[in-house]
């Protein structure tokens, strides 16, 4: 099995072995991976030097099968890296082989597992699956595909994924009880991102259940009105001030929004 890890220093390995890919050769098939698995030799180029030159394609059949070559070394055989079909008209098609272990993929699913965990009340499993994903993460993802467009998107992705991750953990440790050891993070997070609404309300969720009730409130006022001056519309920040105002009882349990 290939394993590919790219969130941080992009390496290969066949089996146990590290493959000793140079970087164009880690690029070509980070685009790969991250392009869907399958493309032309053109849109290949186009992915790897945007504008490629006539030269291009030889160069990326280079560096293909010197990988393979280095997967056989390993003890594998060059279809386990990549397979290539030629399509009449003379196009030719580069496809990754199935069955990749990578790491971005691992990531994925942790956080994916994470939000159902929470979702059907599982708090400490969603707890587990949020630090499984934690770990595998870089705050510089794919750093060596050098800003190019495949991977600025792709890069994105992963940080929506990242950020989802990161608030159901905080979820679920106030769901476990932790609210207030999440407070002075949190308060950290309406710093740094002012207009996200969701983190406000996590905010004055951890304060009312850690019976800081006037803080908690203060705290919905400041986000309705951050939000109402971006003109975005603040409802579920009003409805629950209203609710702490009214001193409703301290809740317990999964989150009501």
């Amino acid at each position: 099995m290939i394993k590919m890890d790219m969130l941080g220093p992009t390496q290969f390995w066949y089996g146990d072995r590290m493959l000793d890919l140079p970087p164009l050769e880690r690029v070509i098939h980070m685009a790969l991976r991250v392009c869907g698995g399958t493309m032309s030799m053109t849109k290949l180029a186009e992915a790897v030097w945007g504008s490629p030159t006539g030269g291009s394609p030889s160069t990326l059949r280079g560096c293909l099968s010197r990988a393979r070559a280095k997967v056989v070394a390993a003890g594998g055989t060059p279809e386990q890296l990549t397979r290539t079909q030629r399509l009449s008209g003379g196009q030719t098609l580069v496809s990754l082989a199935d069955g990749w272990d990578v790491d971005a993929d691992r990531f994925r699913c942790h956080a994916i597992a994470a939000s159902a965990a929470y979702q059907s009340g599982q708090f400490g499993e969603a707890r587990a699956q949020v630090d499984a994903a934690l770990e595998l993460w870089y705050e510089d993802p794919l750093p060596d595909a050098g800003g190019r467009p495949f991977a600025v998107r792709y890069i994105k992705e992963l940080e929506g994924i990242h950020w989802s991750a990161s608030l159901t953990g905080i979820k679920a440790d106030i769901c476990l009880g932790g609210h207030r050891e999440v407070v002075a993070g949190l308060q950290h997070l309406t710093k740094s991102r002012p207009g996200e609404g969701e983190v406000w309300m996590l905010l004055a969720t951890a304060l009312y259940r850690s019976d800081r009730v006037p803080e908690a409130a203060e705290v919905c006022k400041r986000a309705i009105t951050i939000r109402r001056g971006k003109g975005i519309e603040a409802r579920r920040l009003q409805e629950l001030q209203h609710a702490m105002l009214a001193e409703a009882p301290t809740p317990v349990g999964p989150l009501g929004w």
